[in-house]
């Protein structure tokens, strides 16, 4: 009978400790993607937020995609966010993260030809833009930030 108890107050303070950490995981989800950013929960918030350095969008996504934030950066996706981290995102914070990516095609890049579109790219999470970047629809194509150089 002693060891029953025993046993069944284990599994109780298993069962709290599994609960408590289950809540401060729920927690720093929630304040990771929760703390200030930059609202993109509408196109019209997207748009501003591109035409805020001069791009010309459009006026809706050519693409809406959803994506994960992988939990382990490799080489290639460490670089991505090394882009990210010049115009004050972070990308790790979001790790293990489904985000939705905005792309919008812009219509006022220099340089660019008629045959190789130039795109915006949002990356959005929980209604806040959390990363960005120009790229080109090539392989081994253009990848920069938002702001004109």
């Amino acid at each position: 009978m002693a060891k029953r108890r025993a046993r069944s107050g284990k599994t109780a303070v298993i069962g709290i400790i599994l609960l408590i950490a289950a809540g401060i995981w729920i927690l720093t989800r929630f304040i990771s993607t929760a703390a200030g950013g930059i609202s993109g929960k509408n196109d019209y918030e997207r748009i501003a937020f591109i035409e805020s350095f001069g791009w010309d969008a459009g006026n809706v996504p050519v693409e809406i995609e959803e994506i994960r934030i992988p939990v382990e950066f490799d080489e290639a996706y460490e670089q991505y966010n090394d882009l990210q981290r010049e115009q004050g995102f972070d990308l790790r914070k979001y790790r293990a993260h489904i985000a939705k990516k905005y792309t919008y095609e812009l219509k006022n890049f220099d340089g660019s030809t008629p045959a190789v579109p130039i795109f915006a790219n949002l990356i959005v999470i929980d209604g806040n833009i959390v990363g960005a970047d120009i790229s080109s629809a090539q392989a081994d194509g253009l990848v920069t930030v938002l702001a004109k150089k």
